[in-house]
């Protein structure tokens, strides 16, 4: 859908500039078109910024072609030389994105064979009449909106719990490890591929934007990374244990608390009541036993990180639930 919308503000842009820039009299008014359409990019805040920066360097091409032609002649030579300066200068000033439009104006310059201010004046109305008309189009063509970030925010949160319920489930039934693994690996492709495109729609968000809901995505894939982890020291463990039954118990029962809202801190205090109890319990009387309860206290840990990245986030964003989620 974002590509058929880029392609429909691509068409729009680039047929409503030509015919601005014509119905202004201007000389090569389909060229401001073109520069239009280069103007627009997948999001709003990326197509804004690659403007701003297409209009420095376009500007900064047209003024110094204008010298090198004043100073030097209108030739061929002098435009390859001012070709290499300035791709160069535009590279180091970080305005590359005005090379290609840049350069395109100055050919008309060059065309010409002889200095015309009003030629001069033409080329810079076409530059300002399509990165305007562009970058209107971007900020008011209907794209992204926090509706859909919140729906992306149900869709992860479901996956997180999926992820812990299998994990569970593996750890009081580690026969089946390679099914439960496999499911894990799919739900861990399908997190990654939700947080590209929340990338994308955070960038589709110009106005009162504190990244918030960006910050809660990469939060998520923190924790699945640390869920990956707890898969990895349960995928060890090949024989049922009490304890692996109790902490799949407390995993399971934590799917149930996976939001928006801080219930991180509650859950930290219950399991620290758990680790506490294993402390107290008796030493593992056999190296199978001793392996076992090596990998759950590991498992415990990767739990405890797993949760305090919850806290964080809300201590960063404290009103993160009241202010997105109404």
């Amino acid at each position: 859908m974002r590509l058929l919308n880029t392609a429909i503000k691509m068409s729009l842009v680039g047929v409503i500039t030509s015919l601005v820039a014509r119905f202004f009299g201007l000389e090569y008014w389909l060229t401001a078109g073109v520069l239009a359409i280069l103007s627009i990019h997948l999001t709003k805040r990326d197509s804004l910024v690659i403007s701003a920066r297409r209009l420095a360097g376009s500007l900064f091409a047209l003024i110094l072609a204008t010298l090198f032609f004043l100073g030097f002649g209108y030739e061929f030579l002098v435009y390859s030389l001012f070709v290499f300066i300035f791709a160069y200068s535009s590279w180091m000033l970080r305005v590359s994105e005005g090379i290609v439009p840049g350069l395109v104006l100055v050919t008309h310059l060059l065309s010409r064979g002889t200095f015309d201010a009003k030629l001069l004046l033409n080329e810079v109305l076409i530059l300002v009449i399509a990165i305007g008309i562009a970058s209107i189009f971007n900020i008011l063509y209907p794209t992204s909106s926090e509706k859909e970030l919140n729906s992306h925010i149900l869709s992860i949160d479901q996956m997180i719990r999926d992820h812990l319920f299998m994990l569970g489930l593996l750890l009081k039934d580690p026969l089946y490890s390679d099914e439960y693994y496999r499911h894990y690996s799919m739900l861990d492709r399908k997190i990654s591929k939700t947080i590209d495109v929340v990338e994308l729609v955070d960038k589709d968000l110009l106005f009162s934007n504190d990244h918030s809901y960006l910050a809660y995505f990469h939060m998520r894939k923190e924790q699945s990374a640390y869920i990956r982890h707890m898969y990895q020291h349960a995928l060890k463990i090949k024989s049922i244990h009490p304890i692996a039954i109790e902490i799949s118990d407390f995993v399971i029962q934590m799917t149930k608390h996976v939001g928006i809202y801080n219930q991180a801190i509650f859950q930290l205090k219950l399991l620290g009541e758990l680790q506490a109890k294993y402390k107290e319990s008796p030493l593992p009387a056999t190296r199978e036993e001793f392996e076992i309860r090596a990998g759950l206290y590991q498992v415990l840990n990767e739990i405890e990180s797993f949760l305090m990245v919850k806290v964080q986030f809300h201590h960063q964003y404290p009103d993160f639930s009241e202010k997105h989620l109404k």
